[in-house]
């Protein structure tokens, strides 16, 4: 695999996996090319929407860069212009391969694009789909995780902190199960290589508080504090 970077007229830059994609194109990252060519097999939506495409044999996951809080309702997908290389897509983008080097289970990048106008760029990214996988949230509302299920989750986030990697949101809704009952953690805008350990515990302790959230928010929530107490052996393993 080589990661190759190209910059092409109009503002557009992008970044890419060869092996995955071989010739990049504004097309490619547009939600309304894949529904045109009727390749959209689901989506999700956060701040913004997430489509998943079925292209070729490969299943991907195109995300488009959106803000949210007060500053979204502003500004939406616009981001202040500091480099190509310290865009959020690229700097994603890179990361994600870093930690796929180091053996985390964290999504496979395909590619990534910013399209800068002035001072302001848009971007979007696209990764590798996680097979037969649902995210914790919606399978803790169904049923509970075994004592097994949560020491590995926890030992995920110490592989991760082992890297030292920090994650900007840290919560139970980007943390993926996939059918072997093997953890994956996915969302890393934002996020970044620290030096030191003090804000390890901060990152712990962002899950935890979304756990009582969601446990408070739902009726059926299949989480205790004992559930915890596993994570934390799963964490203190490693």
């Amino acid at each position: 695999m080589a990661i190759i970077r190209r910059d092409l007229g109009a503002g557009h830059h992008f970044l890419y996996n060869d092996k995955l994609m071989t010739e990049p194109s504004v097309d490619m990252f547009s939600h309304e090319f894949w529904l045109f060519q009727n390749k959209i097999t689901g989506e999700a939506k956060g701040r913004g929407t997430t489509i998943f495409i079925e292209h070729d044999t490969q299943h991907w996951v195109l995300r488009h860069f959106r803000r949210g809080g007060l500053v979204g309702k502003c500004l939406s997908d616009q981001y202040f212009f500091l480099g190509v290389e310290r865009s959020r897509p690229f700097e994603e983008f890179r990361l994600l391969a870093k930690m796929r080097e180091h053996g985390l289970r964290v999504p496979v990048p395909v590619g990534a694009h910013i399209h800068r106008r002035g001072f302001i760029y848009r971007g979007n990214l696209i990764t590798q789909n996680i097979p037969a996988s649902q995210d914790l949230h919606h399978m803790l509302t169904r049923e509970p995780l075994t004592k097994a299920d949560w020491y590995a989750v926890g030992e995920a986030l110490a592989k991760m902190h082992a890297c030292q990697i920090y994650h900007h949101d840290a919560n139970i809704r980007n943390i993926m199960m996939d059918n072997e009952r093997n953890i994956w953690l996915i969302d890393f805008d934002r996020c970044h290589q620290r030096r030191g350990n003090h804000w390890k515990k901060d990152n712990l302790s962002r899950l935890l508080r979304s756990l009582n959230k969601e446990k408070s928010l739902n009726t059926q929530f299949y989480w205790t504090q004992d559930d915890w107490q596993y994570c934390l052996e799963g964490y203190r393993s490693n």
